[in-house]
């Protein structure tokens, strides 16, 4: 509800002020004289979204009362009323802050009319004020993972509702659930040293992050109830304690102080929900920096178990494949019986999958850890692309698959590493085959651009990719189809390396595709790229 205070010697004035403003929204309050006015806009606790007052009265003028209210509360709007309105006083009334300047006898459709302009003018300016901070805070949020750390954030949180809110110290806790406790990494303007610790449910601030709500208090901790044993600091003239919190898990508390030395007025309950907004503002960005610190984490050793997996699993597999050369080339009868043969051959055909799924993971590791290089040099794309398709030819042929080419007539050399753009198309062809039905079709090209890239492409006449999938089979082990029964072998990863591998010669990779309608791979990357070792 918002709170109106009317001031005029004129007690049919204030009388018909209250009957025609008063509402289920807005209450109104009255004084008929300005000492009366100043005592109820300093009482303790008091804040008003608007003051009327006369420009005429005894004692304190109505100009007066606008100067000492801006002194109080710079943020109160005061409209001026008088019967001798002149070009002069409307001039002087807003030079010292009025809003507005009314004359005597006013119209009540004006009169309403300048109140709700005031009132909306004030909520907005409330609203705007705390827009920009959450605003600035929003955009900080989008590179804070490049360029600061969360103290670096939660510093930021806690300077820019000091200054927001016009506070004279403010101090910011984080929530340690392990240990059950609130400590302060944050403060402003306070000679408190920081890792003070608090318990759960301890003081205001551990009473705030047990209870989760908002406290304003105004006067005097010990005013309140649940506090009227704790011992008083009678510096402090306001305070305000927010619970930061995404949804229901508690991060942290932040306070507000205004001191009876450095401030003549307190916070309100305008304030108190703009400072609630911010903590819920800084406490998604909090969340969300958790969340990607939590995945880097998860990636990193992620990344880490697949290395050490796959550089455990080689030696093995190498000793297999060897040993199963060995047992081909020996002339015996054990060698050369059907079974023994049909046994040899499936062993040999696994373990050369498996020798592909290894290949896989150490080329992901290399990528992720940035020790893959690159080797740049000229080649003919052309050649490659023939080398791929006569590499799977076999595959395809298996199944009938055609292999179609789109190939141009003139120069077909580029600068780029040979092998992994060879790598690229290997495992595009390769997927283009494995998805393709039997009897299906595989369109492979290139064309150049004109504007210094080439693109290459891989179609396949498949069952195609969903839309809503489509950006995420690049992700690292990903499969479009996720069940452990999955028809298609692989961990996932060939997409994740050709778009690594080609975001390292600066170009990118894409699919289109429909349901039904099979799908193309499309590479564009410079026709050029850095011809050296890095």
């Amino acid at each position: 509800m918002e709170k109106i205070l009317v001031v005029d010697d004129e007690i049919g004035i204030v009388q018909l002020c209250k009957r025609v403003l008063e509402s289920d929204e807005i209450k109104v309050e009255t004084a008929t004289d300005g000492e009366k006015a100043l005592e109820l806009i300093s009482r303790e606790g008091e804040a008003y979204d608007l003051v009327m007052s006369d420009l005429k009265m005894l004692g304190i003028s109505g100009l007066d009362l606008l100067k000492k209210i801006k002194q109080i509360n710079p943020q109160t709007p005061v409209i001026l009323i008088t019967g001798q309105a002149t070009i002069e006083s409307a001039v002087e009334a807003l030079k010292y802050g009025a809003y507005d300047h009314l004359r005597k006898p006013f119209d009540l459709d004006d009169l309403k009319s300048s109140v709700y302009k005031c009132l909306e003018h004030n909520r907005l300016r409330r609203e705007s004020n705390i827009l920009s901070e959450t605003l600035y805070l929003y955009q900080l949020s989008q590179e804070a993972d490049k360029t600061r750390s969360e103290l670096d954030l939660l510093d930021f949180v806690l300077e820019r509702s000091v200054k927001s809110l016009n506070a004279n110290t403010g101090s910011l806790f984080i929530f340690n659930q392990r240990r059950n406790t609130l400590q302060m990494i944050s403060s402003s303007g306070m000679k408190e040293s920081l890792n003070f610790e608090l318990k759960l449910g301890e003081q205001v601030v551990g009473w705030v992050a047990q209870q989760k709500k908002p406290l304003l208090i105004n006067g005097g901790v010990n005013k309140l109830p649940q506090f009227k044993d704790m011992s008083v600091r009678k510096d402090i003239a306001s305070s305000m304690v927010v619970p930061i919190q995404n949804q229901h898990t508690l991060l942290g508390v932040i306070c507000l102080n205004r001191y009876f030395e450095k401030s003549n007025y307190t916070f309100t309950a305008h304030d108190l929900e703009s400072l609630q907004i911010f903590a819920l503002h800084s406490a998604l960005v909090l969340t969300s920096m958790r969340h990607e610190q939590a995945q880097k984490e998860v990636d990193e050793l992620k990344s880490e178990f697949v290395s050490n997996v796959s550089h455990e699993v080689r030696t093995p597999l190498m000793a297999i494949t060897g040993a199963v050369e060995l047992l081909n080339g020996m002339e015996s009868a054990f060698t050369h019986d059907p079974k023994v043969r049909m046994f040899l051959d499936l062993i040999m055909r696994n373990t050369e999958r498996m020798r592909f799924l290894v290949n896989d993971l150490l080329d992901f590791s290399r990528l992720e850890t940035g020790i893959l290089k690159m080797y740049y040099c000229n080649f003919n794309l052309k050649v490659v692309i023939e080398e791929v398709l006569q590499d799977l030819s076999f595959k395809a042929r298996e199944r009938n698959i055609l292999f179609e080419t789109d190939f141009p007539g003139d120069e077909s050399d580029i600068i780029a590493d040979r092998e992994k753009i060879k790598q690229v198309i290997v495992n595009l062809v390769g997927n283009a085959v494995k998805f393709s039905p039997d009897a299906g079709i595989v369109k492979t090209g290139f064309h150049f651009d004109g504007d210094g890239y080439v693109s290459i492409a891989v179609a396949n006449s498949g069952a195609g990719i969903p839309e809503d999938k489509q950006e995420k089979i690049f992700d690292k082990f990903y499969q479009v189809d996720g069940s452990a029964s999955r028809e298609k072998s692989g961990f996932g990863l060939g997409l994740a390396i050709c778009k690594s591998i080609v975001e390292h010669h600066k170009g990118k990779i894409q699919v289109e595709s429909e349901e039904g309608k099979g799908a193309t791979f499309i590479v564009r990357i410079p026709i050029a790229c850095k011809n050296s070792v890095q």
